[in-house]
Protein backbone atom coordinates (compact mmCIF):
# COMPACT_ATOMS: atom_id res chain seq x y z
CA UNK A 1 0.00 0.00 0.00
CA UNK A 2 1.28 3.45 -0.93
CA UNK A 3 0.29 6.42 1.22
CA UNK A 4 0.75 10.12 0.53
CA UNK A 5 0.41 13.13 2.81
CA UNK A 6 -1.42 15.98 1.09
CA UNK A 7 -1.93 19.56 2.19
CA UNK A 8 -5.30 21.20 1.68
CA UNK A 9 -5.71 24.84 0.61
CA UNK A 10 -6.86 25.73 4.12
CA UNK A 11 -3.58 24.52 5.65
CA UNK A 12 -4.82 21.16 6.87
CA UNK A 13 -3.21 17.83 6.04
CA UNK A 14 -4.62 14.50 4.99
CA UNK A 15 -3.36 11.02 4.14
CA UNK A 16 -4.41 9.20 0.98
CA UNK A 17 -3.56 5.52 0.60
CA UNK A 18 -3.87 3.44 -2.56
CA UNK A 19 -3.61 -0.26 -3.08
CA UNK A 20 -1.79 0.04 -6.42
CA UNK A 21 1.94 0.16 -7.00
CA UNK A 22 3.50 3.58 -7.38
CA UNK A 23 4.06 4.54 -10.99
CA UNK A 24 7.60 5.06 -12.21
CA UNK A 25 9.10 7.26 -14.88
CA UNK A 26 10.94 5.62 -17.79
CA UNK A 27 14.21 6.58 -16.03
CA UNK A 28 13.20 4.47 -13.01
CA UNK A 29 12.48 7.30 -10.56
CA UNK A 30 9.06 7.60 -8.89
CA UNK A 31 6.65 9.48 -11.16
CA UNK A 32 5.11 12.56 -9.61
CA UNK A 33 3.62 13.94 -12.84
CA UNK A 34 1.72 12.79 -15.91
CA UNK A 35 2.17 13.96 -19.50
CA UNK A 36 -0.40 16.55 -20.56
CA UNK A 37 0.06 16.17 -24.35
CA UNK A 38 -3.35 16.08 -26.05
CA UNK A 39 -4.26 12.61 -27.39
CA UNK A 40 -7.74 12.44 -28.93
CA UNK A 41 -7.91 8.64 -28.86
CA UNK A 42 -7.48 8.39 -25.07
CA UNK A 43 -10.46 8.61 -22.76
CA UNK A 44 -8.72 11.23 -20.58
CA UNK A 45 -7.77 13.27 -23.64
CA UNK A 46 -4.09 13.36 -22.67
CA UNK A 47 -1.04 11.05 -22.87
CA UNK A 48 -0.87 10.49 -19.08
CA UNK A 49 2.56 8.83 -19.26
CA UNK A 50 4.10 8.79 -15.76
CA UNK A 51 7.11 11.15 -15.55
CA UNK A 52 9.42 12.47 -12.84
CA UNK A 53 10.22 16.17 -12.43
CA UNK A 54 13.72 15.70 -13.89
CA UNK A 55 12.47 14.11 -17.14
CA UNK A 56 9.45 16.41 -17.57
CA UNK A 57 9.46 19.45 -19.84
CA UNK A 58 7.08 22.24 -18.82
CA UNK A 59 6.00 24.40 -21.79
CA UNK A 60 3.49 26.35 -19.66
CA UNK A 61 2.40 26.60 -16.02
CA UNK A 62 0.80 23.34 -14.83
CA UNK A 63 1.62 21.59 -18.14
CA UNK A 64 4.17 18.78 -18.23
CA UNK A 65 5.37 16.73 -21.18
CA UNK A 66 7.11 13.37 -21.34
CA UNK A 67 10.40 13.25 -23.30
CA UNK A 68 8.66 11.87 -26.42
CA UNK A 69 6.06 14.63 -26.49
CA UNK A 70 8.65 17.27 -25.56
CA UNK A 71 10.31 16.43 -28.91
CA UNK A 72 6.95 16.71 -30.68
CA UNK A 73 6.37 20.08 -29.01
CA UNK A 74 9.80 21.33 -30.13
CA UNK A 75 9.07 20.23 -33.71
CA UNK A 76 5.70 21.99 -33.56
CA UNK A 77 7.38 25.20 -32.34
CA UNK A 78 9.93 25.04 -35.17
CA UNK A 79 7.14 24.78 -37.74
CA UNK A 80 5.48 27.89 -36.30
CA UNK A 81 8.70 29.95 -36.33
Amino acid sequence: MTCHVIETPGGGKGIICTSGRRKRCACGKPATLECDWKVKTRRSGTCDAPICAQCAMSPAPDKDLCPTHAKDFAAWQEKRA
